[in-house]
């Protein structure tokens, strides 16, 4: 979320509160669902009913408090690009 200033919109294989939650600790403001809507056409509802417990296990009291909460790894090192080594002659 650091990384842009505009809103972020999680898409794509939400069907469950805590698909949701992924999104919301990595950035997204926003969820979008989509296919899981032809099979339980009341999932939305499902889902921002859900969505307080949710807040609460994790000890917030709004989404605001949740979004782009998790902690980025370090950076790895990273191996040197094929063709950059020196060749032995």
């Amino acid at each position: 979320r650091r990384a842009v200033d505009i809103p972020i919109v999680g898409v794509g294989g939400i069907m469950t509160i805590d698909d949701c939650m992924e999104f919301f600790v990595t950035g997204a403001s926003a969820v979008q669902v989509g296919t899981a809507s032809f099979a339980e056409p009341v999932v939305s509802g499902r889902l921002l009913d859900a969505l307080p417990a949710a807040l609460s296990e994790l000890g917030a009291a709004s989404l605001r408090e949740v979004v782009g909460t998790l902690a980025a790894p370090a950076p790895a090192a990273c191996a040197p690009a094929v063709g950059s080594h020196a060749h032995a002659s």
